[in-house]
């Protein structure tokens, strides 16, 4: 039995462009890279990997914008500008801004990556820490503690 509580519908901030996810979060995550840092004009960008085939955009469409690079698409609303999601190409799992969902009080990042570039007072909370990206051998470790002890609605 799970502990999500599934499907869960989001939106930009204008509501023109409308997602769908239905299943569990692979991982939370927040990355502090200064590419993330400027790209969200945050301190750092928090994401959900989502399996692929459990995300859809249900009304509205998405432009590619950011970084405009072949191996990952950041997606944006045409008209807000908001930053929605990142479909890293090859990968199945799109890296969701959980920003976006109609509640998103409960996320709280597992994993936090590129913490060299940490600005002071940025503080996630997270369990995990690595100074740039985990390594790809963690990742199955990471999402199998996530599933575990992560935060769920």
């Amino acid at each position: 039995m799970s502990d999500w509580k599934l499907p869960w519908d989001a939106a930009c901030l204008c509501g023109q462009v409308k997602m769908r996810i239905t299943a569990p979060p692979m991982v939370a995550m927040a990355c502090h890279c200064r590419a993330c840092q400027r790209h969200s004009s945050s301190a750092y960008s928090l994401t959900l990997m989502i399996p692929a085939d459990s995300f859809e955009v249900v009304e509205g469409a998405p432009v590619i914008g950011g970084l405009h690079r072949d191996q990952l698409q950041h997606s944006f609303c045409p008209h807000c500008k908001n930053w929605l999601f990142t479909r890293p190409q090859g990968r199945p799992f799109v890296n969701f801004r959980p920003t976006m969902l109609e509640d998103a009080s409960w996320v709280q990042p597992y994993v936090e990556s590129c913490v060299e570039d940490r600005l002071p007072g940025a503080v996630t909370g997270a369990k995990h820490s690595f100074e740039g990206f985990p390594p790809a051998d963690r990742y199955a470790d990471l999402m199998e503690g996530y599933a575990r002890e992560g935060a769920k609605p």
